[in-house]
Parts: structure tokens; C-alpha cells; sequence
């Protein structure tokens, strides 16, 4: 063994045997010399019979790096190395086990597989010690470290699983989270980055509550629109296809103005009970679209006296009309009486080339 390669594994042994944490001493070093690696072999052996795991990460990790190995070697090493550092996760795994530990060999230079199954193991522990966003950030970190590494499936799911819990905004949970918006944070992420995620559709539920809650409507209902879109076999379609004109009444805060909005949100109810007739929210869907209703005949009624009041007759007439057609559909006489009164004192429209009156 050359002096450097001796005095790299006895720096080693002493770093492992004082509980030093593992990102020290190898965390950027290149690889060994070819001819160390053997001797690097028997010491990681020697490390993980007094199970010593720590130290035999320490040790193989530069040795898998070195440049010139024959592939039996090299295979060997990579054998240690995978064996040691699941030994290495499986101790700082438990239930006294400080995942800052292994979140640390996620930064290491070991093959990605085994930085991956460390950093999942860390989240998971974060998880366990109600340390969410710092699940999340690791999580994120090996997106960005390994794109498409092979638990992606897993990690997505942990993420969801985890923003979704901290949008509970229970103390039974987490405690008390979301002051600053983190889990809209976590369940954007998850539905953009991650949209395989078992619990995808309940993320786009979940941020649909969420950015109701902020009053932020336009957001609402586009995540509302997006789980129907990109989840329409959810049992959350559905309802979320009914959430979104319900979400477009509560924006409208002026009927003068946003009729088209009104319009809009008519047609979705009126095609989502045609879709779903014997829903159980088919009677909720109803009182949605009365209320549509209503505001478009309040909204015509408007337009009418408008109409009334620059002298167009027509315009007056064929509104008043439809103020009528809307109280009646949504089962409001009242409402209609008062439209007709309206109408019955409007002056006739009459055709100014041929003095005869012109409906309506």
C-alpha cells in the first residue's frame, strides 16, 4: 500500500472510531489509488465485523472511485460499498436515530441507489419527527441530485402524503402548520413535478380548498379544473366538476359586472346534472343553480332599465323577457311577477319603418 493510501484508511479508522459523522473526510475526495483498494477491502471487512458501518462507508466510497480497476474489483468494491451503507441506513433508521445523519449521505459520492434509499429514509424519519418541510426539502433535493431516480414513485408519494397532512392545519397532525402557505408549497410541487403520486387528485382537491380559503378564486378553479382534467376516473372528479361553478358564484361580487361569469357557471351546473342526474350533490348542484338563476335575472333586469333609460325600447323589451325565462327556471315566482310587472310597463318597440310593434 502506497504511504498516501495507508495514512488515508488510518484517518479513517480514527474518524470512525471517535463516531465522527460521515461528510467529513471523503464527502469530495477522489478515489483511491488502484493498488489501495485492496487493502481499503480488508479494512471495511474489518469495520463492519465490529459493525462499524460508519467507517466502511468512509472507507469504500473513495474506493469506488478509482480509476483503473479490473471489473472484478471493482465489483467487489461496489458489493461492500452497497453493504455497508445499507447497513449504515438501517442503524440511523431507528427509532432514536438522528435523520440529519442520513440525509447527509445523500450529498456523499455513493452510487445513486444508495443515495436515494438514504435520502427516502431520512424523509421518512423527518416525517416521524413532525419535521415535514424538511422532509420535503430532502425529497426535492434528490429530484434535483438524481433526476428519475428509481423511487420516484415512492418519494411522490411520501410528498404528497406529507402535504396533504400538513393541509389539515390540525394540531393532531404536524401540529400547527401552514402560517406561511408551506403545504400549497408541497402540493404544487407534487402536482406539477410529481403527478403519478397515488394521492395526486387529492392534492388538487386539497389546493382548491386551500386557495378558496385565500379568496383566490381564479387559482380554485383552475386546480379544481385540472383534477377533472388530468384525473377523470377519481372519485374526486366528480365533485370537483361541481366545485367549479359554485367557485365562479362566490368570486362574482357584482352582478352589473360579470355576467359572462354568470353565464359560464349556468352552463357547467346545467351540464353537470345532466351528466350526473341521482348524484348525491344533485340537490346541492340545484340550490347552485337557482342561485345562478337568480342573479341573471337581476342581472337582465339591470340591463333592461338601462336599455329603458337611453330610449331603446327593444333592448328594454327582449331583456325583461329573459329576466321572466330565468325567475321561472329557477322556480322563483316572485321574481318573475316582478319581471313581468317590468315588462308590462315598458313602452312597445316599435319598427320605425313600418310604425308596427317588433317582439319582443
Amino acid at each position: 500500500m502506497s504511504h498516501f493510501g495507508a495514512c488515508i484508511l488510518s484517518l479513517a479508522l480514527a474518524l470512525g472510531s471517535a463516531g465522527c459523522s460521515s461528510t467529513g473526510l471523503f464527502s469530495g475526495h477522489d478515489g483511491l489509488d488502484p493498488e489501495d483498494v485492496p487493502a481499503a477491502l480488508t479494512e471495511a471487512e474489518a469495520a463492519l465485523a465490529r459493525d462499524d458501518a460508519q467507517t466502511a462507508v468512509e472507507i469504500l466510497g473513495p474506493a469506488s472511485r478509482s480509476i483503473g480497476l479490473t471489473p472484478q474489483l471493482r465489483d467487489t468494491v461496489q458489493l461492500q460499498l452497497e453493504r455497508a451503507a445499507q447497513r449504515r441506513i438501517q442503524q440511523l433508521s431507528g427509532p432514536d436515530s438522528d435523520p440529519d445523519e442520513l440525509a447527509d449521505m445523500v450529498d456523499l459520492e455513493l452510487p445513486r441507489q444508495i443515495a436515494v434509499q438514504a435520502g427516502l429514509a431520512a424523509a421518512r424519519r423527518y416525517v416521524e419527527l413532525d419535521e415535514p418541510m424538511d422532509a420535503y426539502d430532502l425529497l426535492k433535493r434528490l429530484d434535483d441530485k438524481f433526476p428519475l431516480h428509481h423511487e420516484r414513485v415512492a418519494s411522490g408519494n411520501l410528498m404528497a402524503d406529507v402535504g396533504l397532512a400538513m393541509s389539515n392545519d390540525t394540531p393532531t397532525f404536524f401540529g400547527w402548520f401552514d402560517t406561511l402557505g408551506e403545504s400549497q408549497e408541497v402540493l404544487e410541487y407534487v402536482i406539477l413535478k410529481t403527478p403519478w403520486a397515488k394521492r395526486c387528485d387529492e392534492a388538487y382537491m386539497a389546493l382548491s380548498v386551500s386557495y378558496e380559503k385565500d379568496q383566490d378564486y381564479r387559482l380554485a378553479i383552475e386546480r379544481a379544473e385540472g383534477l377533472v382534467l388530468n384525473h377523470p376516473g377519481s372519485p374526486l372528479a366528480t365533485p370537483a366538476q361541481a366545485r367549479v361553478p359554485q367557485l365562479r358564484l362566490r368570486m362574482l361580487a357584482s352582478i352589473e359586472y360579470d355576467r359572462q361569469e354568470l353565464v359560464v357557471a349556468r352552463q357547467e351546473l346545467q351540464e353537470w346534472l345532466v351528466r350526473h342526474g341521482g348524484n348525491e350533490l344533485e340537490h346541492t348542484v340545484r340550490v347552485e343553480l337557482g342561485d345562478c338563476l337568480r342573479r341573471l335575472c337581476e342581472s337582465d333586469l339591470l340591463i333592461s332599465r338601462f336599455y329603458d333609460t337611453v330610449e331603446n325600447p327593444f333592448g328594454a323589451r327582449r331583456h325583461a323577457q329573459r329576466a321572466i325565462e330565468e325567475a321561472r327556471d329557477a322556480g322563483d315566482e316572485k321574481r318573475a311577477r316582478k319581471a313581468q310587472a317590468w315588462l308590462d310597463s315598458l313602452p312597445p318597440a316599435v319598427n320605425p319603418l313600418t310604425g308596427t310593434e317588433t317582439l319582443p
